[in-house]
């Protein structure tokens, strides 16, 4: 596509829609439609939608570069005119009202079309967006990702005049993620009205979409609502944890059949409240839309124990309703950013669950690009004009860790070769903080973010953060030496760095194996320390110690978990990390001990409170029903969802041998709790199988291996080289 960008310069009270007549007097062979815009747009020709993907072009880093989409129309022209039109919202690009700041990106919409027709003979036909493009009022009033939609049904399009021409310059690039579309209807699981007389209706599950209405109007009826994520623990509508997103929507309805719906905002919710209410409403013409970008589910599990199953539910969920078009932190409030922090703690689980490789090929070139010329990068992806700035170990470090992960699960080298210049970036930043390359012992980090081992309403916890950065610092050291090897480059100065830092670390950090700090319980902790759940996660899972400390490491680990009430303290980084590391220092009975706790902070808590998705604290509604801070208090956030990759890796037992799983090894760690287990994995070569139940006395193992994959089988201290076929061993 070429810049020929166009504006609408005229005063009106509703979003603009742009149209161009295309008078068409001979065959066609073939008539392709390029569209672009700075904001978001819709594309209809001769009045129907052009596709039905949302949210286009997507969410980009608008200062770099924006998408285009490409749409084959030949069927879609008729002889005579044709009326191409395009309707204009401000999306995440060009916002009065998007995170922390005004106007991120640019202070208007922009539209760039190109419609090439080729006819039968042989002539073509080139027609560009410019000022001979007509600009109509449209139904929609206004439209912002947080605030809402309002639409008048009434008004009646209308013509007000030309469009601009308008001297932009961007790079623009063929669509590189995943399309965003409605995947799903969930229908109300109920109405009802709370002790406070609100008209609620409760749709039985958290989800990002939107709610759509099918109603006989009347002229100048009016139907609007409030979404929400719970209710209070009184039963009434519950909206603080929105913080600033306004998520009104509003609809004027006309005589007749009224189809309601928003087009270019998106909310997280479960439950409404009806604010304005239509005379012939009533809970059959509702339904809630799924709204998410386009993946291909891989994996399906099941297990003997229900609210395990919950759980995967749950996470499924979570993953789904922060996948739209970026890996986002939450869809509810005044926020919905690219957080690296969440994406990098999440990115194995997710390229379990689904087949991500095009979504974060899409991101992580965003990453990258907003890297900054010293090498840092910001806490989320795209950056935004006036974003936190603040640079942070376990964020930045997505830009090493993600990539690498896409490309295990994958097989890849491109996404490792893309990443490769901005891994080095990273890495030499980190070297050069502080007075020790080795260490990253200085700057701001968020550190274990929201773990319970800080005092109460504090987001950092008591892990010292420079323990958490400096392992941070290894394990992105480690990948881009691996990086290096796997694209036949040289490691070597990385692999010494690598072994320095560990040095570093040892002494910096360890004394006698174990690391330098008080001992934390939940609640004590006044000052950060070394010594809790989180550090000896990082410490065990990370190798930073010596080997022959980590049974010493993990009854410590043991110990602190026992301490408190056999259960977790960590938060964000730490919590990936601990039934992993439990199950490597040979207590996989600890990890299955955590992952089965229904006390707070557990998994299963949340589950107890009646969660259809992933919270972002363990307590967000505590034991007396009350709620966390609603500064930062989102009731779908996937992080701790992460939990997933311990029980495909360790309870199931299937890990990949090499990228791709085209060498597998499948040790299951079985637990008469789960009753039994069953997971399916759609590989590139076909579906990878392992079930375990118990049968008598015995414990029977099934596994399906497809052609092209070899596993390494080991049961019972015996081992097993297989290829393709379905096996079965009991052992007793």
């Amino acid at each position: 596509m070429k810049n020929n960008w166009i504006r609408n310069n005229i005063k009106i009270d509703t979003l603009p829609e742009f149209r161009k007549a295309v008078s068409i007097k001979k065959s066609i062979k073939k008539a392709t439609l390029f569209v672009t815009c700075i904001g978001l747009y819709d594309a209809y020709i001769n009045g129907k939608p052009v596709t039905n993907s949302m949210f286009k072009p997507g969410y980009t880093d608008y200062y770099k570069r924006v998408q285009y989409q490409t749409y084959d129309v030949t069927n879609r022209l008729v002889s005579g005119n044709n009326i191409f039109s395009f309707l204009l919202a401000k999306g995440w690009a060009s916002s009065e009202h998007f995170s922390w700041c005004k106007h991120p990106y640019y202070d208007d919409t922009y539209l760039n079309v190109e419609i090439r027709i080729e006819y039968q003979d042989k002539t073509k036909e080139l027609i560009y967006s410019d000022e001979s493009f007509d600009v109509y009022t449209s139904k929609i009033i206004s439209s912002e990702i947080y605030d809402g939609e309002e639409q008048d049904l009434r008004i009646i399009p209308k013509y007000v005049g030309k469009a601009s021409k308008f001297d932009f310059k961007i790079r623009m690039v063929k669509q590189e993620g995943e399309e965003v579309i409605e995947d799903e209807i969930i229908y109300p699981r109920n109405i009802f009205t709370t002790p406070k007389n609100e008209l609620m209706i409760d749709f039985g599950q958290n989800f990002t979409g939107n709610i759509v209405f099918e109603i006989d109007g009347k002229e100048g009826e009016i139907l609007s609502f409030l979404p929400a994520e719970v209710l209070t623990k009184e039963g009434n509508f519950y909206f603080d944890n929105y913080r600033d997103a306004k998520s009104y929507f509003k609809y004027t309805l006309k005589n007749g059949k009224n189809i309601l719906r928003p087009l270019f905002s998106f909310q997280g919710l479960r439950y409404i409240k009806l604010v304005d209410i239509p005379s012939n409403f009533n809970i059959s013409c509702v339904k809630g839309h799924v709204i998410h970008s386009r993946l291909e589910r891989t994996c399906y599990f099941d297990c003997g124990n229900e609210k395990i199953n919950q759980l995967y539910h749950n996470i499924i969920y979570g993953q789904l309703s922060n996948y739209l078009d970026i890996p986002t932190d939450c869809p509810q409030r005044d926020e919905r950013l690219g957080w690296l922090g969440d994406a990098q703690v999440f990115v194995r689980t997710a390229s379990i669950n689904f087949n991500v490789k095009k979504f974060f090929k899409k991101w992580l070139h965003d990453l990258n690009l907003g890297q900054h010329e010293n090498g840092s990068v910001e806490g989320s992806a795209p950056i935004i004009k006036k974003s936190v700035r603040e640079i942070s170990s376990g964020w930045g470090d997505a830009i090493t860790i993600c990539p690498y992960e896409i490309y295990l699960a994958y097989g890849d080298k491109k996404i490792l070769k893309d990443s490769l210049p901005h891994m080095k970036k990273w890495v030499e930043y980190i070297r050069k903080q502080g007075s020790n390359e080795y260490l990253w012992d200085s700057g701001f980090h968020f550190g274990d973010w929201v773990s319970l081992d800080a005092p109460y309403g504090s987001y950092i916890g008591a892990t010292d953060v420079r323990l958490i950065a400096t392992a941070y610092y290894a394990i992105s050291t480690k990948i881009l030496a691996s990086s290096l090897k796997i694209l036949g480059k040289d490691s070597t100065e990385y692999d010494n760095l690598y072994v320095n830092i560990i040095n570093s670390f040892q002494d910096k950090f360890l004394k006698d194996g174990l690391p330098i700090g008080e001992k934390a319980i939940e609640g004590s902790a006044k000052e950060q320390t070394g010594y809790t759940q989180c550090a000896l996660s990082l410490i065990i899972n990370f190798d930073l110690g010596k080997k022959e400390d980590i049974k010493k490491q993990t009854d410590a680990l043991v110990e602190l978990i026992e301490m408190n009430g056999m259960r977790m303290t960590t938060g964000f980084i730490g919590t990936p990390y601990i039934l992993r590391a439990l199950t490597k220092g040979g207590r996989s009975d600890i990890a299955y001990k955590l992952l089965l706790q229904e006390k707070a902070p557990s998994w299963i808590y949340s589950i107890n409170k009646g969660a259809t998705t992933m919270w972002e604290h363990w307590d967000c509604i505590n034991d007396k029903g009350e709620f966390w801070s609603p500064n930062m208090n989102s009731f779908n956030h996937y992080a701790y969802g992460s939990v997933f990759d311990w029980i495909f890796n360790y309870a199931a037992g299937i890990n990949p041998l090499k990228p791709a799983y085209e060498e597998v090894l499948i040790k299951p760690y079985v637990s008469k709790d789960l009753g039994h287990l069953d997971v399916k994995y759609k590989t590139k070569f076909g579906l990878l199988c392992v079930r375990w139940y118990f049968q008598d006395n015995a414990t029977i193992y099934e596994i399906s291996i497809p052609k092209g994959i070899k596993a390494r089988v080991e049961i019972n201290n015996s081992c097993y080289n297989l290829e393709e076929g379905k096996y079965m061993f009991s052992h007793i």
